[in-house]
């Protein structure tokens, strides 16, 4: 999908579709489910250095501290099967061997693919920084059962956003923030228009897009990186 037809897309979600969830048969919800799931995942061949990706945006959520060197940056979307994998195999051996050892400071940006996808983030910003990654990892290793084993999504979104301390109430006041639905929605055209954000999951390490997302992969690349020090 061009960049174009993805700002297409996301211009269209009228902000009463992320509401509209609360009323969607589950017939309705799997066929926009199963209608975006070839969005999910960057195919395209433009790896090589963006400028500036790995510049504070509103709305980032990070791990590790401002003052490192190296960055990796992920976008992804809570309803893309890849991402889920990506968080299963690769995510866990990146936070306990380059992130918790404060090699690099990791960025996670959301890039919903559907109104599911976006209402899971928002409700991941809802949570409060404290608990953004808690909500964002669960809603990742549980997809298949809240997204595609639940008869109706929106009741496994509920159940992860009150593990977070959200009521049901909190959650229907947070899918009316149209604040927070602009911020994420005008982020993800940032990605689109001047990272080359085309589908999820996108990794970047030090502003540059890698080919391949395996582990390896990212340590090849940053062994090109002068200022890592193998650990």
């Amino acid at each position: 999908m061009s960049k174009k037809n993805i700002i297409v897309l996301f211009g269209l979600v009228a902000f009463g579709l992320i509401v509209g969830i609360l009323f969607f048969s589950p017939g309705q919800q799997t066929q926009a489910i199963n209608d975006n799931i070839s969005m999910t995942r960057d195919t395209s061949l433009n790896v090589g250095l963006v400028n500036n990706v790995s510049a504070a945006l509103v709305g980032d959520h990070s791990m590790g501290s401002d003052e490192l060197n190296i960055t990796i940056v992920e976008y992804a979307s809570l309803t893309c099967p890849h991402c889920a994998t990506f968080h299963g195999e690769v995510f866990p051996r990146i936070k306990s061997d380059l992130i918790d050892t404060g090699i690099v400071r990791y960025i996670f940006r959301d890039f919903p693919i559907d109104p599911i996808a976006m209402a899971g983030s928002m409700i991941a910003h809802c949570s409060g920084d404290d608990k953004y990654f808690g909500v964002i990892d669960v809603l990742l290793k549980t997809q298949d059962e809240w997204l595609f084993e639940n008869e109706n999504p929106y009741n496994g979104l509920l159940r992860v956003a009150r593990l977070a301390g959200l009521s049901e109430e909190d959650v229907k006041m947070c899918l009316n923030d149209t604040d927070l639905f602009n911020l994420i929605e005008n982020n993800q055209k940032i990605a689109t228009t001047k990272f080359g954000v085309s589908g999820t999951p996108s990794v970047f390490v030090n502003n540059k897009k890698i080919s391949t997302l395996d582990y390896d992969t990212i340590i090849a690349e940053l062994n090109n990186i002068k200022e890592w020090n193998r650990f």
